[in-house]
């Protein structure tokens, strides 16, 4: 028989992991019952393979102007903090947030029958949990099952420029609300910059009128979350112009896209996750970066098919034609050495924290721009920048 250990290590004792199964149980079924007595909350709940924590929050933000209401904290997105954040939500709230992740073929399902959504928003499909789900398609019908929990009369927030995302708005009978930069999204983004060191900015455009939006964001792919949280305030019958100015004070949390400084440099903390569909909107901040010169820290890098040595030199490949150096870390950080376009030594590789936080110590100058893209569980990243625990 396998022996169960916690996550501090402490092995089981005996019984112990069944108790705890059904007290999850007993917990899932009373924040059920309490989430039917809460008639009058909007219950948005919040999926996609990136973006889902800023979007959250962004909403919070945007609905809490003129709402009181409740949200899952941090990215605990698991379905028992799902069922403590329903648990703290009163009849006075006039909102719950909920971020609602993938874990495996039926988990969204799973989860939207405890959040029974009103308001179903979906950020954009990517090949996040991999070993999961396979593909694109089989990842979209996951996290379609959100948007299937919805009620006649409920709202679905969708991006427009994902052609996976945009597709769940067919056979959906209720209010569809699209976001993005394509000319048919209801909520449209354009006009949008967002070059180091100024932070995102864009003009919004809805129902025939236009606002200039100012943000403390950094990356144009954060837009997204930008657009999505004003689509929700639209739903809900919050003015635009209230939802903006909580956007213009946002700032996102640390570890997506948050800039530290130290010794005159600027680290960017995106080490939140590092799956390799996700480093193209990495690359083209940093292209677009006006800084001295530009590092790309990489860890591990997940959910891929094939070789890690393939796909670590065909990106350290495409890295080279966006940023100045680059620095890999971890146990395939040798396969990064392996780029044919790196004829000046631009690639660097550590297979431990340390070697990599000597090198950016002894390396370091004024003016760098050094961007941390990893896995927090596989790489710890955050000890690389100064100041981060």
């Amino acid at each position: 028989m396998a022996r169960r250990y916690t996550l501090t290590g402490r092995r089981h004792v005996f019984g112990e992991g069944v108790a705890r199964d059904v007290l999850l149980a007993v917990g899932i079924e009373v924040a059920r019952a309490h989430r039917r007595r809460l008639k009058g909350t909007a219950f948005v709940g919040v999926t996609g393979s990136a973006g889902k924590t800023t979007t959250k929050d962004l909403i919070a933000a945007v609905l809490g102007t003129q709402l009181a209401g409740t949200w899952t904290e941090g990215n605990w997105n698991n379905i028992s903090n799902l069922g403590r954040t329903i648990l703290r939500t009163r009849a006075r709230h006039g909102f719950c947030v909920l971020e609602v992740a993938a874990w495996y073929p039926g988990s969204v399902a799973r989860v939207a029958r405890l959040v029974q959504p009103t308001i179903a928003v979906v950020t954009r499909v990517g090949l996040d949990h991999y070993k999961a789900f396979r593909s694109r398609e089989a990842t979209a019908l996951e996290k379609r099952a959100l948007i299937d929990a919805l009620p006649a009369d409920g709202c679905a927030i969708l991006n427009a420029d994902d052609p996976f995302v945009a597709a769940m708005a067919e056979g959906f009978a209720g209010r569809v609300i699209t976001f993005g930069e394509s000319p048919s999204a209801t909520i449209r983004a354009t006009e949008m910059s967002s070059a180091w060191p100024e932070p995102l900015r864009f003009r919004l455009h809805h129902d025939g009128r236009d606002w200039p939006v100012r943000t403390r964001l950094h990356g144009k792919h954060l837009a997204s979350a930008v657009l999505a949280a004003v689509g929700v305030a639209v739903a809900v019958g919050v003015p635009i112009e209230r939802a903006l100015e909580a956007v213009a004070t946002f700032e996102s949390m640390p570890g997506r896209m948050s800039p530290v400084r130290h010794r005159g440099a600027t680290f960017i903390r995106d080490h939140a996750k590092a799956p390799l569909w996700s480093f193209e909107p990495v690359l083209e901040f940093l292209s677009e970066a006006q800084a001295e010169r530009t590092v790309l820290v990489v860890g591990t890098i997940s959910d891929y098919a094939g070789p890690a040595s393939r796909h670590y030199r065909a990106f350290a490949e495409q890295a080279l034609a966006a940023v100045d150096e680059l620095v890999f870390v971890g146990p395939n950080s040798r396969y990064g050495l392996r780029a044919r376009d790196d004829v000046a030594g631009r690639v660097h590789a550590f297979e431990t924290i340390g070697g990599a936080q000597e090198y950016l110590e002894r390396e370091l100058r004024p003016g760098d721009l050094i961007l941390v893209k990893g896995s927090p569980r596989a790489d710890r990243l955050e000890q690389l920048v100064p100041g981060d625990i």
